[in-house]
C-alpha cells in the first residue's frame, strides 16, 4: 500500500508518509488498541492495520477530525469547510 496514509484513531487524524512512521505511532499499543485503528489511503479507502476493508466513517465525523487536526497545525477559516468526502480530506491534511 502507498503512502501517504491518514491514521484515525481515539477520535483523532494522524498523517503517516512512510511504513516507520505507522510503526512509531504503533509503539507500545498491544493488540487490542491496534484493532482500533483506522488507515484512511489516498484513493479515499479505509482499511485495517492488516489491509482489510473495514467501515468508513461518515462525512460529518471525518469532517470534524480533520478540522481539529487542522486547527492543531495552526489552520484559520475552518468553519467555511462543512462536509468532506474522504479524498478531499485527505487532500487537505496531507501535504505531498
Amino acid at each position: 500500500m502507498p503512502y501517504p496514509k491518514i491514521i484515525i484513531y481515539n477520535e483523532e487524524l494522524e498523517v503517516v508518509t512512510q511504513p516507520s512512521d505507522v510503526d512509531d505511532f504503533l509503539y507500545g499499543m498491544n493488540k487490542d488498541t491496534q484493532a482500533q485503528v483506522t488507515l484512511l489511503d489516498h484513493n479515499g479507502s479505509y482499511h485495517t492495520l492488516d489491509g482489510e476493508p473495514c467501515q468508513a466513517l461518515c462525512s460529518e465525523q471525518l469532517t470534524h477530525y480533520v478540522k481539529q487536526y487542522l486547527a492543531n497545525e495552526g489552520h484559520c477559516c475552518l468553519s467555511k469547510i462543512e462536509q468532506l468526502t474522504p479524498q478531499q480530506a485527505f487532500n487537505l491534511v496531507v501535504i505531498d
